[in-house]
């Protein structure tokens, strides 16, 4: 912050330099207003470079002086992109029925990571039932702290990082897929879920939903077994279509499935 106010000051100097050397001959000012002109050229240049590289920053600074005063919900988790025959693999939930969702789940931060949290003021937020599971980056933060906490979440430092957690507790744990078939796993990030500071009504709160969207690579056994699987277990697992994924219905009314389902598609 302290960083921006400083450039905004330097910016405003150097455009009244700017004015003053167009207006007044004197060899000085004429000479100072060139400079400050050529100066002022570069930082509209780099300014307009700055909001055409770095938008969900920007957006997240105007946010920031928005909600300084405000408490805002955060949820940062992880999705996976499992494509089987241009379908994607959903699960059932626990918390809703008849609802199928994506593959992943919450990240989780490490006790180390509490002192830097605690400066943002946070508290867990337990709305879901989540009364257990503490940890979750499911988390409430002064809005003044926004920038901040986003600068410690992507240095990855003190919270998990590695998503085959949920992977492996949603389909190894619960037997639904064969832990033989995804002894290894490869997978890479291809996107993120990233709206700003919205205001659902159904949370009634102010809150920033983040979710990074990581592609599983499946071998052609892989993808018969996860075929099979579907087969076995209609009742956990289904394979939807992209279209289903954005009318957030599988197959007519049979299944709903969760509003994070369209996520994968990168929309």
């Amino acid at each position: 912050m302290k960083k921006t106010i400083i450039f905004i000051i330097g910016f405003i100097i150097i455009t009244i330099l700017t004015c003053i050397g167009s207006i007044n001959k004197a060899p000085l000012w004429t000479c100072l207003g060139s400079i400050a002109s050529a100066v002022l050229g570069c930082l509209i240049s780099s300014v307009f470079t700055f909001i055409d590289t770095h938008k969900t920053d920007w957006r997240l600074w105007l946010q920031q002086l928005k909600y300084h005063k405000k408490d805002i919900r955060l949820s940062f988790s992880y999705l996976f992109r499992i494509q089987v025959d241009g379908k994607y693999l959903l699960v059932k939930g626990n918390r809703l029925k008849n609802q199928y969702q994506p593959i992943g789940g919450v990240y989780k931060y490490y006790d180390e990571a509490k002192p830097t949290l605690e400066s943002f003021n946070f508290r867990p937020d337990i709305s879901m039932g989540n009364t257990t599971e503490t940890d979750d980056l499911r988390i409430y933060i002064s809005g003044k702290h926004l920038l901040d906490f986003m600068q410690w979440f992507r240095s990855m430092k003190d919270r998990e990082y590695d998503p085959k957690r949920e992977f492996y507790e949603e389909l190894i744990v619960s037997k639904l897929l064969p832990r033989d078939a995804f002894e290894n796993i490869e997978y890479r990030k291809v996107c993120v879920h990233n709206n700003g500071v919205e205001h659902p009504v159904f949370m009634k709160c102010d809150e920033l939903v983040y979710a990074d969207i990581f592609e599983i690579k499946l071998t052609d056994n892989q993808k018969s077994v996860i075929r099979q699987a579907v087969n076995e277990h209609p009742d956990m697992l289904c394979l939807a279509s992209a279209e289903e994924l954005r009318c957030e219905c599988y197959n007519g009314i049979e299944k709903n499935l969760g509003n994070n389902s369209k996520w994968l598609l990168g929309e």
